[in-house]
């Protein structure tokens, strides 16, 4: 099975790696109806509403940078196919030297460990926002759920010696910076790679299902910590990606992964591949 999509931006090369995929249930998204929902699957020609779990390698000169890692073993059979990417590119962990988390939810961190709780990534150090990190490390965030934060806390500690924490907006060097989109977690951030002219953006969570949330944007995610904050970073991320004309991808985008998309009135035409 292929589990890699490549493109390549200016002197770079990013890869999608399909880590998974799986379907939600309709009450996974708030602020839309089950009619709603039937009836925009309907139009896409689908009959469940399906997603994929991301993670993205960029191969800058002799640099190799890991954006996201799967869920690992956290999901079972429907993710975890990390590896078997890695191996199809030819990459082993040891020459990843830069991972970068979206955010810390377990399909984006759950690859960064192994099952005993120790590095994955030997050579690798951590990049991640600082509102994001101090959400995660914060126990009085989990006093309801403590089991919510036990993984992002043992990836913070394998880490630890390794863990850069960026500020807003921030240059990551070798042309990648990140892109505020908070909401969908509190420090939750895109990437954008830039090299010559050409750009790309990993744009992180904002779209989950995307037969429903482009179409229309104000559907959001039980997941999502703040929904008015999450549909707005959704809102300024497509403004972004279609007015600059910028081929994206996501963690959740259906492969092969790669796309553009272009403004029509309130929503928004998803066009699969790069232009």
């Amino acid at each position: 099975m292929n589990h890699v999509t490549k493109t390549q931006v200016g002197d770079s090369e990013i890869f999608v790696l399909n880590d998974g995929n799986t379907t939600f249930e309709t009450n996974t998204f708030t602020s839309t109806s089950a009619n709603e929902i039937k009836a925009l699957l309907e139009k896409a020609g689908q009959s469940s509403i399906k997603t994929s779990f991301n993670a993205f390698l960029i191969r800058s000169g002799n640099e190799i940078t890991l954006v996201d890692s799967g869920a690992g073993e956290l999901f079972g059979s429907i993710a975890g196919n990390l590896n078997n990417a890695l191996n199809e590119i030819g990459i082993s962990r040891s020459d990843i030297t830069k991972l970068i988390a979206t955010h810390m939810h377990p399909d984006h961190i759950g690859g960064m460990i192994d099952s005993n709780g120790n590095r994955y990534f030997d050579n690798a150090e951590l990049i991640l926002s600082i509102k994001e990190h101090s959400f995660w490390s914060d126990t009085k965030n989990f006093i309801d759920h403590p089991e919510q934060q036990e993984h992002a806390l043992k990836v913070l500690h394998a880490y630890s010696d390794r863990l850069i924490l960026c500020k807003s907006n921030a240059d990551l060097g070798r042309g990648l910076s990140s892109i505020d989109l908070p909401g969908h977690t509190a420090g939750h951030i895109g990437v954008r790679v830039s090299s010559n002219s050409s750009q790309f953006i990993i744009a992180g969570d904002i779209v989950h299902a995307q037969h429903l949330q482009f179409i229309n944007p104000n559907i959001g995610v039980t997941f999502d910590q703040d929904y008015d904050m999450a549909k707005n970073s959704r809102l300024k991320m497509l403004n972004i990606l279609s007015s600059e004309e910028i081929p994206f991808s996501g963690g959740h985008l259906l492969s092969p992964g790669v796309a553009t998309v272009r403004r029509d009135r309130t929503k928004y035409i998803l066009n699969v591949g790069t232009p």
